[in-house]
């Protein structure tokens, strides 16, 4: 729908506690930038405590900038293949919780960012009961 949408990131972001998207097949970035922000700009989202994101197959990046984070809580990501980043939380004073395990592997780390600022957790829903003994007779 909006394929060119550029965010500007000097309006305020300071109120923003809940990143929310499910379902949009052709979304890149939640918040792009333009080509002379792009990359080298920190964008503070300073009361961000979640983000859910959920079938994002084309999402690359949730922000054109360094997005940072240092009150985030928790992350659940779904079906977002393509993501290889999630915000810098080195102001944090404990792991976040980060409901992404099936693809944690693959994140890349740059910055003050680190996989040690995470905590990597696999979703109950995934998680299926096992029959107990055998069902071949």
């Amino acid at each position: 729908m909006f394929k060119e949408l550029v965010f500007q990131y000097h309006y305020s972001l300071d109120r923003l506690e809940t990143i929310e998207v499910m379902w949009c097949g052709d979304l890149n970035e939640v918040f792009p930038l333009n080509t002379d922000q792009r990359g080298h700009s920190r964008v503070p989202f300073p009361r961000l405590k979640r983000i859910h994101l959920h079938e994002l197959p084309s999402l690359q990046r949730i922000c054109g900038g360094r997005m940072l984070a240092p009150n985030l809580e928790t992350v659940k990501i779904r079906g977002c293949w393509s993501l290889t980043r999630l915000p810098d939380v080195s102001g944090s004073s404990k792991a976040v919780e980060c409901d992404c395990e099936e693809w944690w592997d693959r994140l890349e780390w740059d910055g003050s960012s680190r996989p040690s600022h995470y905590k990597p957790t696999h979703s109950r829903y995934y998680k299926k009961t096992m029959l107990k003994g055998s069902v071949l007779r």
